[in-house]
């Protein structure tokens, strides 16, 4: 039988270690929790929508960031390539807008680094892949092939713009962004500092709202609190992407740091074995997915646990596959034993 489009797109890129989930002619996901989505459960979609025509890749969980050419200038993409560096591989969208992709380098999501210029730097969020059948066309790979995502540069002039992770404190606006106060307790930005700040206001407005078109009208209120109030399609697609956090189960601006597990983790492990389930879900909060950690018989402390259960928990996660030992330790005083995280879906 003859694979689907996603079906037989999701493998290609998941041979080049790119885990995509389906979507719609329209661009939007056809599955939630598509940001956090990694190649096992990836390949699980392949088979419950073999027929989707489109393809997503979340940029941040790929470590692909994209420059988003949004006009069919090629100008303006080789304008693009000249400031943030060369790539072999770039994409034409549907509608004739371009793609250049880069090694992620912790560039966030950057609607209009510079106003003046249709691009966008997208290293969070996700981005439609080719060869994607959207409702304005297909998207096609014009310089390159799949098999250049495993070498693709970094940017080489956007280090110092990506934008502040929605679970963050505020941070500082970009250096050449000019400051204003222009009322008791509100900070004015100008140029793209006015995207941030309205960014993070319309995801505080959005816990509060029922529906979008609520957001919008206070939104634009906002922005026309700005000395130049940005133009309304660009608070358009601010808002756009806010709501998406929103209706997602993605907007923590407010809430402090968040743990993400999968549902399929979630509906194994929870039941089966709690102790195992609290222990792994300690250890993804306090260790990044690529780090080590160690794993001793002190923490039972903390936990307040017995020993056995401790070890009972523990040993089940690495049965389990979840994580596994590097250094048995012991070798020594102070040696204790360390462990790292183990899967793809972390």
């Amino acid at each position: 039988m003859r694979a689907g489009l996603f079906e037989h797109w999701q493998a290609e890129y998941a041979e080049r270690r790119v885990s995509t989930f389906p979507v719609r002619p329209d661009k939007t996901p056809a599955v939630r929790g598509y940001l956090g989505i990694g190649r096992k459960a990836s390949e699980q979609m392949a088979m419950s929508f073999p027929d989707a025509t489109g393809i997503g890749l979340a940029c941040r969980r790929n470590r692909i960031t994209v420059l988003d050419v949004d006009t069919t200038d090629e100008r303006i993409l080789a304008d693009g390539l000249a400031q943030y560096g060369d790539t072999p591989f770039i994409v034409r969208s549907g509608s004739g807008h371009y793609q250049a992709w880069y090694r992620h380098n912790g560039e966030g999501r950057r609607i209009r680094p510079d106003t003046r210029v249709p691009i966008d730097i997208l290293g969070d969020g996700f981005v439609v892949a080719p060869p994607s059948q959207a409702i304005a066309g297909v998207y096609q790979i014009i310089r390159g092939s799949l098999d250049d995502l495993q070498c693709l540069p970094k940017m080489s002039d956007a280090s110092d713009k990506s934008s502040p992770s929605l679970s963050a404190g505020d941070s500082e606006p970009h250096p050449v962004t000019a400051n204003i106060r222009s009322e008791p307790g509100r900070t004015i930005l100008l140029g793209q500092g006015r995207n941030d700040d309205l960014f993070r206001q319309c995801l505080k407005l959005a816990r509060t709202c029922k529906r979008l078109e609520e957001l919008m009208d206070k939104a634009m209120e906002y922005n026309r609190g700005y000395p130049e109030p940005l133009p309304a399609d660009e608070v358009l697609k601010v808002i756009a992407s806010a709501w998406g956090y929103e209706v997602e189960g993605k907007n923590w601006v407010g809430y402090g740091p968040r743990l993400v597990m999968e549902a399929t983790l979630v509906g194994s492990l929870a039941a089966a074995d709690p102790r195992a389930f609290a222990l792994l879900s300690i250890l993804r909060l306090q260790h990044k997915a690529d780090g080590t950690f160690i794993l001793a018989k002190s923490m039972t402390e903390t936990l307040k646990w017995s020993i056995n259960t401790f070890r009972g928990a523990r040993d089940a996660l690495i049965e389990r596959g979840l994580i596994e030992c590097i250094h048995a330790g012991g070798g020594r005083p102070n040696d204790p034993p360390i462990y790292r995280f183990k899967g793809v879906n972390l």
